[in-house]
């Protein structure tokens, strides 16, 4: 199957990270918290969709709400009821949420945000934070890594990210000061950051809701992937810190199917309102042929029900939290040169090359052995365990996840980090 794809896909795979040496494996099923593979193995599944499924393949409400939804329809291209009941329905779960408007990725949902951070302001200058990722999205997909100079991708339009400030992560004063010196329409980060797994200081960002708020600066959280797996409210409502906007996706729709949103302050999100600016240049103009798809919006709707009840948080957040823990014991009793991060039911192990002083950010990718990642993921495979992913080895515990597959991860993980050390 992987030759076949060398020769219609570009490297055989539709998206980089998927891909792992000597090939990749091609799943054909999914259920709870297990993958197939084209040949029967079956896999504890932490990979979990890149973090999307919180409840799991195939939760059996989102399946029969699917079911049904296909008698109907699934694709009307007008309004549906399902798009209203989700935005009711995110708006009574998400702090800052106000008003939201729906489309077909994360990458969308942070391209409409920073659109409007600069409509309301009127100001052109963006800020993100050095090692935060936020899709392809030029302006954004610049100092995803170390060093920051280093173009993301080849083909970018030199002047695309002109107006892009990239802040220094790890240093908090230096943050403050520039958002205060610099007239920026807004500053864009993750709470959790990625396939790092790691959380943003809780100080840090009550102090960057302060300094925002002087400089007139809009905040904007990327919760594409925090969005609803920390909490019923996301990762704002864990750290008790409001945005001005919020980006979603993955788990907005059920995390079965492709979906982003933005959603925030009234008097924002109103910059998308054509009746009220039906003059094009003072309207910041949606489109996408799939917005508030009803067999998606149906999805989000009865998994963000699901998630409003919390059992869903009690159950990932404990194994998280046996997760972490253990993975740690692990890291000690091994003495191994690693270190662990994560929130809630993320979790990862930094496989270093050097001690590091402290673990921010900056210091834990830029000491990353790579290698040694890429052989932990492929230890955890032939245990039949599909972590995320070969280079950035991570963990998503979902609501199917039992105790089994915690004890059987971390007893894997210190076989692995005690043959490592000879």
């Amino acid at each position: 199957m992987y030759e076949r794809a060398t020769r219609v896909i570009p490297a055989g795979v539709t998206r980089p990270l998927r891909y792992f040496e000597p090939y990749p494996f091609y799943a054909k099923k999914a259920y709870g918290s297990s993958l197939v593979d084209f040949e029967d193995n079956v896999y504890a599944d932490f990979w979990m969709g890149h973090g999307a499924l919180i409840l799991g393949h195939m939760h059996p409400v989102i399946v029969d709400a699917v079911k049904e939804q296909l008698q109907l329809g699934f694709h009307f291209g007008v309004c549906n009821e399902w798009e209203v009941k989700l935005a009711e329905q995110v708006t009574r779960l998400v702090p800052s949420v106000k008003m939201i408007t729906f489309n077909n990725s994360g990458t969308e949902a942070n391209l409409h945000a920073i659109k409007l951070a600069r409509a309301y302001t009127k100001r052109d200058k963006i800020g993100k934070l050095a090692g935060h990722f936020h899709g392809v999205l030029e302006p954004l997909f610049v100092g995803g890594g170390w060093p920051t100079e280093e173009p993301e991708s080849a083909g970018h339009d030199p002047l695309s990210a002109k107006n892009t400030i990239v802040l220094p992560t790890g240093d908090p004063d230096a943050i403050y000061q520039t958002i205060k010196k610099e007239q920026m329409a807004c500053v864009i980060l993750e709470l959790v950051v990625g396939g790092a797994s790691v959380p943003a200081d809780k100080e840090f960002v009550k102090g960057l809701r302060e300094v925002c708020n002087d400089a007139q600066t809009l905040l904007i959280f990327d919760e594409v992937i925090t969005g609803f797996r920390l909490s019923p409210g996301g990762a704002q409502e864990a750290y008790g810190v409001t945005s001005d906007l919020t980006t979603f996706g993955k788990a907005i729709g059920g995390g079965e199917f492709p979906v982003g949103a933005v959603g925030g302050r009234e008097d924002v999100m109103e910059l998308m309102n054509s009746v009220k600016h039906p003059k094009k240049s003072e309207q910041v103009v949606r489109g996408g042929t799939y917005v508030g798809n009803p067999l998606i919006m149906r999805a989000g709707y009865e998994a963000t029900k699901l998630y409003e009840k919390g059992d869903v948080y009690k159950q990932i957040n404990r194994l998280g939290s046996k997760l972490i823990k253990g993975l740690e014991d692990a890291v000690q009793d091994t003495r191994a040169n690693a270190c662990v991060t994560g929130y809630g039911s993320i979790a990862k192990v930094h496989l270093l090359k050097n001690k590091i002083q402290k673990k921010d950010l900056k210091s834990l990718v830029t000491n990353a052995d790579q290698q040694a990642e890429k052989n932990y993921f492929r230890h955890l495979l032939t245990r039949g365990i599909l972590a995320m992913t070969p280079s950035e080895v991570h963990f998503y515990v979902s609501l199917p996840h039992g105790e089994e597959e915690i004890e059987k991860t971390l007893t894997a993980t210190e076989d692995f980090l005690r043959s490592a050390r000879k």
